[in-house]
């Protein structure tokens, strides 16, 4: 992705974050006292908060080495965790974080990797996520935690437990047919064909479906463990993200139940994950405290959404955008000298 475009993803990410906050402002209808709250931080628990982001990062690498053994690739850990990082970032920069898949292929190709496996490995992390989301929601609500939300029910008067088991079955059904397209390409291509013909659009999709399925074919072969250890691997980042709530709260002195604010914080995820704005950026402000209004008053709503946005997804596109602008600038000058001699 050009910087030009990355420019412009982040101007739409203030603009989107600033949206949200003044929604929420207006909500609320307490500036003096919102802007109050962020005095009831305890700046101790910046630590855990900050830890929490960083178990990102470290899980997302993980999860990236782990996918890159099958190929027989030689990345070292750290170069995956960077990678992470830069995928993360531009992930939060774009609409349903369709930048992650090529800063990911940016960060593999630009470390040695030929495209074809960077690709065969993008795909598979696609899946990977996927396939956590979706056992993750299905196991939860199987074995009763939407039965912890009941009590919770949503500005729109939706339970949260009803929500929950909607967003855990949509994301179930997702990942299936994902997965079933990805073994078997050759339906959806004859059916996509034959209702829209060969536009330019169809078949740049076939095409993505053709990879998709040549990428499972690799794993199939040579790395079946790698994907399922690489799917309980995904705790790591993901867990992280749903316990950063809880962890905000600690440091307002909000004592919640752990177990219900992490599995509000796992639907909130569900819910942002296929959000057109760059990140979730400005639903994810309003969500949000309309989520963690049973356990917070009114006043430190906004701080608490600050905060816990900032250690989530500010954070990560502050770090992982500098890594990645070093990256373009590098590549940048090493092209220029290239050209000159």
């Amino acid at each position: 992705m050009p910087p030009g475009a990355i420019r412009v993803g982040i101007f739409v990410f203030i603009a989107a974050s600033i949206a949200g906050f003044a929604a929420l402002f207006l909500i609320t209808q307490d500036l003096e006292g919102s802007l109050d709250g962020f005095r009831h931080f305890n700046l101790v628990w910046a630590l855990p908060c900050a830890l929490l982001a960083a178990l990102d990062w470290f899980g997302g690498g993980l999860r990236l080495w782990l996918l890159t053994l099958p190929l027989k690739v030689q990345l070292p850990y750290v170069k995956c965790v960077t990678t992470s990082g830069a995928t993360a970032a531009l992930a939060s920069l774009t609409p349903s974080g369709t930048g992650g898949g090529p800063a990911q292929l940016y960060g593999l190709v630009r470390a040695g990797n030929s495209l074809g496996r960077a690709l065969a490995c993008n795909f598979a992390s696609v899946i990977v996520n996927l396939m956590f989301l979706s056992l993750a929601g299905l196991g939860a609500w199987f074995f009763g935690a939407s039965s912890g939300l009941e009590g919770i029910r949503l500005p729109t008067g939706v339970s949260a437990a009803r929500l929950f088991e909607w967003s855990a079955l949509a994301f179930g059904v997702i990942a299936s047919l994902v997965l079933l397209i990805a073994l078997s390409p050759r339906w959806p291509r004859m059916v996509a064909l034959k209702l829209f013909g060969r536009r330019p659009g169809v078949r740049k999709i076939l095409r993505f479906l053709q990879e998709l399925h040549g990428s499972i074919l690799i794993y199939a072969r040579r790395g079946k463990l790698i994907l399922l250890v690489t799917v309980l691997a995904d705790i790591i980042p993901f867990g992280s993200r749903f316990a950063m709530g809880w962890a905000v709260l600690m440091g307002f002195g909000v004592d919640a139940p752990f177990w219900n604010v992490f599995m509000l914080h796992a639907l909130l995820h569900f819910l942002l994950y296929f959000m057109p704005t760059p990140g979730g950026t400005g639903v994810g402000e309003v969500l949000a405290p309309a989520f963690m209004a049973p356990f917070l008053p009114s006043q430190l709503l906004v701080a608490y959404t600050a905060v816990w946005r900032f250690f989530l997804t500010y954070l990560t596109v502050l770090c992982g955008g500098f890594v990645l602008f070093r990256w373009l600038e590098f590549d940048r000058r090493k092209l220029e000298a290239a050209a000159r001699s």
